[in-house]
C-alpha cells in the first residue's frame, strides 16, 4: 500500500467524483483489513451491487486494489486499500 497519492487536473476530478459518504466508509473499513464485497455490504447495511459499483469506481481511481479468491459459492472479490492519503492539488489554468 502506498502512503499517499497526489492528483490534479482530470485525475483529481475522477477521484473527487468517486468519493462520497459510502466510498469513504468503505475506505475506512479497508484501512485495517482486506474484505470481500459481501462482507463490506453486510457491515455497511447496503446491497452487494451498490458496494460493487462503489468498489469499481475506487479501483478505477487507484484507491482500492482487487484480487480474487475461491469462496463457498464461486469466486470472491477481495478488496484492499491501495493508498492511505489522497492529496488533491488545485493548479492554475
Amino acid at each position: 500500500m502506498s502512503e499517499e497519492i497526489i492528483v490534479s487536473g482530470e485525475e483529481a476530478l475522477q477521484v473527487a467524483d468517486a468519493l462520497n459518504s459510502t466510498s469513504m466508509r468503505v475506505l475506512q473499513l479497508l484501512l485495517n483489513e482486506h474484505l470481500d464485497i459481501s462482507t463490506i455490504a453486510d457491515r455497511l447495511g447496503l446491497s452487494q451491487p451498490y458496494i460493487s459499483a462503489q468498489i469499481r469506481k475506487l479501483q478505477e481511481t487507484n484507491l482500492v486494489r482487487v484480487s480474487y479468491e475461491s469462496g463457498k459459492r464461486g469466486i470472491r472479490k477481495i478488496c484492499e486499500l491501495a493508498v492511505k492519503k489522497i492529496i488533491i492539488e488545485i493548479k492554475p489554468l
